[in-house]
C-alpha cells in the first residue's frame, strides 16, 4: 500500500531534516495514533550521514480475524533512518521485530523550502508498506497505513517544538 504525504512545517528545512536524526525528537514522545516510540536503539552521526534506529510498537486494536493471523503484542519494529542533511532528505526501512516475512515497509522524506519562505518547509513523504497474510493482509495494511499517515502528520507538526 502506498504512503504519500505532503505537509507544511513551520520551521526552516535544515531544522526539519535535522529533527529526524536527533534522539531528542523521539525522546519522551507520547503515544499517538496507536503507535508508541519505545526507544532509540542506535544513533551514529557521521556529519554527512546520520543513522538512527528507533523501536516502535503498534498499540491499537485489531479485529479477531487479524488477531488469528498476527499477535498484536508482536507488532513492534525498528525503523532505520538514514538522514542526509546536505541533501535535505532521509530514507527509511522498517525492520520488524517479529514476522519479518509478513511485513515490509520503506520510503523517504524530502524537505524543501515552503511557500512561506526560508522559515518554512514542505515535507514530502513517500513509501510503500506490504503485509503478507492470507485473507487479512489488505485489512492490516489499511489499519497500519491509516494510523501511520496520521502519526507522520502529527510528528511533522511537532518539529517546531524541538527548537524550543
Amino acid at each position: 500500500m502506498r504512503i504519500a504525504i505532503r505537509q507544511a512545517v513551520a520551521a526552516p528545512p535544515p531544522q526539519a531534516v535535522a529533527a529526524y536524526g536527533s534522539p531528542a525528537f523521539y525522546a519522551d514522545r507520547p503515544e499517538r495514533d496507536d503507535i508508541s516510540v519505545l526507544e532509540v536503539v542506535h544513533h551514529d552521526d557521521r556529519g554527512e550521514v546520520i543513522l538512527i534506529e528507533v523501536r516502535f510498537a503498534f498499540t491499537g486494536s485489531v479485529s479477531a480475524a487479524v488477531r488469528a493471523a498476527i499477535d498484536p503484542a508482536k507488532m513492534s519494529w525498528v525503523t532505520r533512518t538514514e538522514v542526509r542533511p546536505a541533501e535535505a532528505r532521509t530514507s527509511w526501512v522498517v525492520l520488524p521485530d517479529h514476522y519479518p516475512d509478513r511485513l515490509s515497509a520503506s520510503g523517504s522524506y524530502r524537505f524543501e523550502e515552503g511557500d512561506d519562505g526560508p522559515d518554512s518547509t514542505i515535507v514530502h513523504v513517500e513509501g510503500d508498506l506490504r503485509v503478507r497474510a492470507p485473507i487479512v493482509g489488505r485489512s492490516v495494511e489499511r489499519v497500519i497505513v491509516t494510523d501511520l499517515r496520521q502519526y507522520i502528520r502529527d510528528e511533522l507538526a511537532g518539529i517546531p517544538d524541538l527548537a524550543q
